[in-house]
């Protein structure tokens, strides 16, 4: 079973909590993610309200995926892992934000694939290297908008 992994860092002009609510809210990610096409929030945790579980549908180079992530937060950080997916076999992700002053902010992505599609290495380091680019692209200009 292939896995692939990507991690890239980009810096953000805007404030830490931004962006950290902005992650934070699954369900806008179609708005400035462009592979996922839809987001449905499926349970909040009790005690702060930030997302437990979501359902995803994204366009993906092989074809459409459906899948389910499971959320932790941390103060400066967002992870999840797959509970079900069509396509992949498994996903772990994570974000991690470090202020660096009033209005600006790193971010770090690292997402890793678990799936059983038969392709080429060199496709599979293009297709998650080119999601994690997408993703902290739009990232970058929704809060720089």
């Amino acid at each position: 079973m292939p896995t692939d992994n990507a991690v890239r860092t980009v810096e953000v002009r805007a404030a830490f909590e931004d962006v950290l609510s902005t992650i934070r809210d699954v369900e806008s990610q179609p708005e400035w993610i462009p592979e996922i096409l839809e987001a449905e929030l499926l349970e909040v945790y009790e005690d702060d309200g930030l997302p437990a579980t979501a359902r995803f549908k994204a366009s993906a180079t092989v074809g459409t995926d459906q899948y389910t992530l499971s959320y932790d937060h941390g103060e400066d950080c967002m992870s999840w892992t797959m509970v079900e997916g069509r396509l992949q076999t498994g996903q772990e992700g994570r974000y991690t934000l470090v202020p660096l002053g009033r209005d600006k902010t790193e971010v770090t992505y690292d997402l890793t694939i678990h799936h059983n599609l038969p392709l080429p290495g060199f496709v599979r380091r293009r297709v998650i290297g080119g999601l994690v680019d997408s993703t902290l692209g739009g990232l970058k200009a929704r809060l720089e908008a």
